[in-house]
């Protein structure tokens, strides 16, 4: 009974382990299909993740493809519009009567009327032109038989002098009776400013005011150049009158002259100081260095002939670049300062015929060694 029983036991204990195995071996070939069913799944969402991008990709490059080729299109299409700009056919010219006209400052000389035209080169401030057309803003000129154009705006008609045979020459009789203090630009487009005109220094032992000086040897220089030959302007004839440095170039240049020679006298603190000398631009003038060379000629040439004339001290060409008178010039030119009103000996000598008469002489002197070379 015992023995029946026991087996009994053992037969139900083995029963129960083979149903458990049976149930967990079930159980494992549910879960590792299921595991089999989401790999497939996953596999699937990524491949159509990997599409996805990849669909996206060629979109993109589709879309950058597309941008590039309407940017070229479009700068193809502002080119055409430039090309076409220039093609543009170039405005009609009026023939007109010729007239001598001159240049306002620096400025381009063009093959064509037009900002397009090309640059034949560039001439400075004060150059003479025979206008003899006009084209929508444009002037034409004649340069050795050839046409050319300039922007209307840069050029001025030239005063016909009413001058005629030999040279010309302009005398400007230094200051006036009353000063103008009102300000001008030292040279053309100069920001710097000066006061327009002044009325000069006086004579400490004569009393002779420098205006009146001045305008004493200008007058016998005048009539030395005359009886020499030479045709001659005088920017002033009187002391009433109101007119600027840069003016007086302006009505020096008009009048057709060849050179510019303006008379001055000196005055310095020291009463010792006595002498002539003259002033002209440097070579690196911003406004007339084309004009150093001869205006420094000129210069020399005169100091050298009035020394030698009047037996005066020889200072010297004095180089400057502060002279608003010279900076507005157009042609070669000279600042003559005679000798010293502050000094009592150069001042008394200054203020007889005599001595001015030697004076006007030499500056002929030079004049003429000027013109010799």
């Amino acid at each position: 009974m015992f023995k029946s029983k026991k087996w009994f036991m053992i037969g139900l204990c083995t029963l129960v382990l083979m149903c458990t195995g049976c149930a967990h071996n079930k159980e494992t070939v549910e879960t590792e299909k299921i595991q089999e069913s989401e790999n497939v799944s996953n596999q699937a969402s990524i491949a159509e993740s990997i599409e996805a991008e990849e669909d996206r990709t060629v979109v993109e490059s589709t879309v950058e493809v597309e941008t590039e080729t309407v940017f070229e299109q479009e700068t193809v299409s502002e080119s055409e519009t430039v090309s076409e700009s220039d093609t543009m056919p170039e405005p009609e010219v009026t023939e007109i009567e010729p007239v001598m006209v001159y240049t306002t400052d620096k400025v381009n000389v063009r093959c064509a009327p037009s900002m397009e035209g090309e640059i034949h080169g560039l001439v400075n401030r004060g150059t003479v032109f025979e206008k003899n057309g006009e084209a929508d803003g444009w002037s034409r000129v004649t340069v050795d038989g050839e046409e050319y154009y300039i922007k209307s705006d840069y050029l001025k008609e030239k005063t016909a002098p009413g001058i005629t045979g030999g040279h010309i020459i302009a005398i400007d009789a230094g200051h006036q009776a009353k000063g103008n203090n009102e300000k001008e630009p030292v040279g053309p487009g100069a920001t710097e400013t000066k006061a327009k005109v002044t009325g000069g220094t006086r004579g400490t032992t004569t009393g002779l005011y420098e205006y009146e000086l001045n305008l004493m040897v200008s007058e016998k220089l005048r009539d030395e150049l005359t009886a020499r030959g030479y045709e001659v302007y005088m920017v002033r004839e009187s002391h009433d009158v109101d007119i600027s440095n840069s003016e007086r170039a302006q009505m020096a240049y008009d009048s057709g002259a060849e050179v510019f020679v303006r008379i001055h006298a000196n005055g310095a603190e020291s009463s010792a100081a006595n002498g002539a000398m003259t002033i002209c631009p440097t070579a690196n003038n911003p406004y007339i260095s084309h004009l150093y060379s001869d205006s420094k000629r000129l210069s020399e040439q005169i100091l050298d002939a009035m020394v030698a004339s009047t037996g005066c001290k020889k200072e010297r060409v004095w180089e400057t670049d502060t002279m608003s008178g010279i900076n507005w010039s157009m042609i070669p030119v000279t600042i003559v300062e005679m000798g010293y009103m502050t000094n009592p000996e150069e001042d008394t000598l200054l203020a007889t015929d005599e001595y001015q008469e030697l004076i006007a002489i030499g500056i002929a002197d030079g004049i003429d060694s000027y013109f010799a070379e």
